[in-house]
């Protein structure tokens, strides 16, 4: 059997995607053109994957009346998707597109808890997916109902088998993880930033620099966890481009200035495209420059998590 990425997301998504010519708040707004997608950090992963001509399985749970309907959107797109049921129903978020500014809005569903039973499924599952992987991805947040340790210890069976592990994930799912020493963390800076310097963390949205301060300070923090785990540390930062670790120094990758169209899943494109590179032996550097243009091409299409149309 052919070996695969295994890309895990525990927290799925019916993306609805609405088409406005211009956005009037307080009004009656209409449109024919809309599009539902099967969505999630993982889902998009996974779907990029396929697109770059990659084996890959996308693993998540899935429950409720909406299941059927999701696992068929996810097939529609070429994906093999593992799942558990969870008892719980699959969340709709909604990305609205205003053509006159070029902007994205998103509106989020918080995802149902799971049942107390999914973990140990989940776990089990994982465990024998693990056995014709190469590559272990794990992107965003789980839903509610699972214990925190759930990732580590995916990480940790990971390890022992000698997977690559790919972290975009945050918060205390990634500091409990570190210590099974991943071979990639890649949050975006607002993600790194709020995890390991809560005390710290300012508003830093798109366009804004960071205090010189704090960067100093995101510096330093990349460079520690490759001295103390030998992890690489790549932070995305939208239209200001990667910040990385290559284990010597830190490198600044600016991205290149496009047009958006749709700008969810530009992170997800991002990952996808470095593991991909990565999985072909190609450099840091390298694989750095591909999942910037898979973020950059995303960023032009309808689609979420895509960098072709579908």
């Amino acid at each position: 059997m052919k070996k695969y990425f295994l890309s895990i997301c525990l927290n799925p998504v019916i993306q609805k995607t609405i088409v406005l010519d211009s956005l009037t708040e307080g009004e009656v707004l209409r449109t024919k053109e809309y599009y539902t997608h099967a969505s999630g950090k993982g889902v998009n992963v996974s779907r990029i994957l396929y697109q770059l001509g990659e084996e890959v399985v996308h693993f998540t749970h899935a429950g409720g009346r909406n299941r059927k309907y999701f696992l068929d959107l996810a097939c529609s797109n070429g994906l093999k998707v593992g799942w558990v049921n969870s008892f719980s129903e699959i969340r709709t978020c909604y990305t609205i597109l205003n053509r006159e500014k070029h902007t994205t809005t998103e509106i989020v569903e918080e995802a149902k808890p799971v049942k107390s039973t999914t973990k140990k499924r989940v776990f089990s599952r994982v465990k024998e997916l693990l056995k014709f992987s190469h590559t272990v991805i794990i992107s965003g947040s789980k839903a509610e109902g699972y214990s925190s340790h759930l990732f580590p210890e995916i990480v940790r069976e990971a390890k022992k088998v000698r997977q690559r592990v790919i972290l975009d994930i945050r918060g205390d799912d990634l500091v409990s993880s570190l210590k099974y020493k991943p071979d990639i963390i890649k949050p975006n800076l607002k993600e790194f930033i709020a995890t390991f310097f809560m005390e710290k963390a300012l508003p830093v949205g798109e366009g804004q620099d960071i205090p010189k301060n704090l960067y100093g300070m995101v510096l330093e923090k990349m460079e520690e966890l490759y001295i103390e785990y030998g992890i690489i540390t790549i932070l995305t930062m939208g239209s200001r481009g990667v910040l990385y670790y290559t284990g010597r120094k830190t490198e600044k990758l600016p991205a290149e200035p496009v047009t958006p169209v749709n700008t969810i899943g530009c992170g997800d494109a991002f990952t996808a495209g470095l593991a991909s590179a990565l999985s072909k032996g190609k450099s840091l550097d390298e694989a750095v420059k591909t999942g910037q243009e898979c973020a950059s091409k995303n960023a032009q299409q309808l689609a979420p998590g895509t960098i072709e149309p579908i």
